[in-house]
């Protein structure tokens, strides 16, 4: 019997978090404050989630990531 398995991974914008100046390209962009994450599959059904993701502020012109530990994402995720 064959069993199929994988996973797949995804980004989710979970907000804008302004106008500011990417440290890597110096451009005046506007951040993005992101998760990654994703589904395990079974026969191409997702099962169960994979929580252990990053969460990371992006740069949309170089594509740069700061990776974030947990208590700055909640920080930055309450921020208005």
């Amino acid at each position: 019997m064959v069993v199929y398995y994988g996973t797949k991974r995804k980004v989710k914008k979970i907000k804008d978090l302004g106008p500011t100046t990417c440290t890597n390209c110096g451009h005046n962009v506007i951040a993005t404050l992101n998760r990654e994450g994703g589904y395990h599959h079974v026969y191409y059904i997702p099962v169960f989630p994979n929580v252990s993701g990053w969460k990371f502020i992006g740069c949309p012109n170089c594509g740069i990531a700061k990776k974030l530990t947990g208590a700055e994402f909640k920080d930055l995720k309450k921020q208005q």
